[in-house]
């Protein structure tokens, strides 16, 4: 009997030993298996492009080892376009599509005041259409960290002039799909934003 009793708990013994060593070797791995799955049931309620969106961005950030280079479009100034051409042309522009010009903040020039040294060129432009402003916020709190709209006309170091912003596709589409009426609005500052960067680097009036 006494035989018996200590065959089965050598057994009970075993059962548990052989347990710990299934969930040391294999238990990472379901683990792994589970956060995976969960992972791939998060990615599927993504809009549609948002994989193409990320995939742009991490190849910029291979490419440059630069996350606001992943993260920004940009579009240099045509030859013979001054940097007063382009913000002419983008206020005009920006008119024509009844976007309000906000704000500017002209960096260079106040650095230069504070420090009596020229420095690189650097003017920031703010572009806002409130009543989009307001739908984006009222489906978000946090889009308010993109408000307004920015472009950045700057002097590199070789003396080249560029226009930069962000790249509002991480915005649009980087998430859930958007709810059909704020997508469309969306899309469409998009275009303005792009068509004032465009037409301001051609100096196109």
């Amino acid at each position: 009997m006494n035989f018996i009793r200590n065959m089965l708990a050598l057994i009970g013994v075993l059962a548990l030993v052989g347990a710990a060593f299934a969930y040391v070797k294999y238990g990472a791995m379901l683990t792994q298996m589970s956060s995976m799955a969960a992972e791939q049931a998060a990615l599927a309620q993504l809009d549609p492009k948002a994989k193409e969106i990320y995939l742009k961005m991490w190849t910029k950030l291979k490419e440059t080892g630069n996350s606001a280079e992943a993260t920004i479009v940009k579009y240099p100034l045509a030859e013979g376009v001054s940097p007063a051409d382009a913000e002419q042309t983008m206020k005009m522009v920006a008119n024509e599509h009844n976007i309000k010009a906000v704000g500017e903040l002209p960096l260079s020039e106040q650095v230069k005041l504070e420090t009596g040294q020229d420095q690189r060129f650097l003017k920031i432009f703010q572009f806002c259409n409130p009543q989009t402003a307001m739908k984006m916020v009222g489906y978000s709190d946090a889009y308010s960290a993109y408000l307004p709209c920015r472009i950045a006309l700057v002097e590199d170091k070789e003396g080249k002039y560029n226009l930069y912003s962000l790249d509002m596709d991480m915005m649009i589409y980087g998430g859930k799909t958007l709810p059909p009426e704020l997508l469309t609005e969306a899309k469409k500052v998009q275009d303005i934003i792009t068509d004032i960067m465009k037409r301001g680097a051609e100096g196109d009036f």
